[in-house]
């Protein structure tokens, strides 16, 4: 397996080859996990005060946004992942799809996404190629 650490494609055609073998339970909770870890880490972009008093729940829109985008499970998979129904988490895309116009905030998520994306292919999660 090689390393996808500088992957930064935002097109879909990493989700489309990454061929998951892990349950959308656990790929969703692996995700929620590191979003919400990288949130409290301080690691948000500087000046986001809408986002710092929304936390929680823009922290996760984030992480059910990187399910779809950056590993390619469908709306409903997300949303039996995070116990939240397929137009929550379609609401949750457009939201941060709309916000990823902003540098800092668009390197947050990118930085999510190759995170992601490697845990998944380094816990054997997925096989990508």
């Amino acid at each position: 397996m090689g390393t996808l650490a500088n992957i930064s494609d935002r097109s879909g055609a990493v989700a489309r080859s990454l061929k998951l073998d892990g349950d959308a339970l656990s790929l969703c909770r692996v995700v929620r996990l590191l979003t919400f870890e990288m949130g409290q880490m301080g690691a948000l972009p500087v000046g986001e005060e809408r986002l710092q008093r929304r936390g929680g729940a823009h922290l996760r829109q984030m992480a059910m946004y990187v399910c779809h985008v950056a590993l390619g499970l469908s709306l409903n998979e997300i949303g039996q992942g995070f116990g939240r129904d397929r137009t929550t988490v379609a609401y949750a895309c457009r939201v941060v799809e709309d916000r990823r116009d902003d540098a800092d905030y668009d390197a947050f998520v990118a930085r999510i996404e190759r995170l992601a994306i490697e845990i998944v292919v380094t816990l054997g999660l997925g096989d990508h190629g």
